[in-house]
């Protein structure tokens, strides 16, 4: 038997992808079995495990492979180096947003399963809220260079929080029944405005610094007091 080129086994891959979403959304999640679409795809019933253990895995999967094509879209776009920060975000959101209206429908209830669904479904979000970390940390880290905003100790979390974000988009997304999601984009555009701003201030490490300075004063204060000899002692003591 002829080996099977990773090419062709990432098409075969993406076409199981595509198939479930089609027969979750006609039939239900709970309706549609593994075989039902190994053999749509025309694999063996068994062959499908080769690439997905299980429908839960092929949910996730498919949120993977939105990512990952909107972030290869986004990196391709010729005038991305001109644009600010904040267009920068806002495209990623429109770019992901946009690979997910044809299959809108499954991700309003594939999300809801998610949310109601036991913890086994959960192990999976975590790579999920990781998915646009790595190009937005990158960014940033473009923006404090150029000095378009404050560099920050915090670039890793920011980066983490900006990614939770552009999941709450999606929720608020599939729930919006704007014309042409009009009250997703104006959420969108306030919010970033918002973050951006706070992210020139560099207010979260004047913040961070302050906090520092008073725990530092409090500390030196609390040994110099002679407290600290009295719990050490006491601690002794206690022994």
């Amino acid at each position: 038997m002829a080996r099977i080129s990773k090419k062709k086994q990432e098409e075969i891959r993406l076409e199981i992808i595509s198939t479930a979403v089609d027969l979750f959304t006609e039939q239900g999640f709970e309706n549609t079995t593994m075989k039902q679409i190994a053999r749509k795809v025309g694999i063996g019933d068994a062959t499908i495990y080769k690439y997905f253990s299980s429908k839960d895995k092929l949910i996730f999967a498919f949120y993977h492979s939105r990512a990952e094509q909107s972030v290869e879209e986004f990196l391709t776009e010729e005038e991305l180096p001109d644009y600010s920060l904040q267009e920068k975000i806002q495209l990623l959101i429109d770019i992901y947003l946009g690979n997910m209206l044809a299959d809108r429908e499954f991700v309003q209830q594939s999300i809801e399963m998610i949310m109601k669904s036991p913890s086994v479904l959960f192990e999976d979000v975590t790579p999920i809220r990781q998915e646009f970390v790595g190009v937005i940390s990158d960014l940033l880290i473009e923006a404090e260079t150029s000095g378009e905003i404050e560099k920050s100790p915090f670039t890793a979390s920011t980066a983490k929080l900006t990614n939770d974000f552009i999941l709450a988009v999606l929720l608020y997304w599939i729930k919006d029944d704007s014309d042409e999601f009009s009250n997703t984009t104006q959420m969108v555009d306030m919010s970033l405005s918002l973050g951006i701003e706070i992210l020139k201030t560099g207010i979260v490490s004047k913040l961070t610094d302050l906090i520092g300075f008073f725990v530092k004063a409090h500390l030196f204060r609390f040994m110099g007091s002679g407290l600290m000899n009295k719990i050490i002692m006491s601690k002794s003591f206690s022994r």
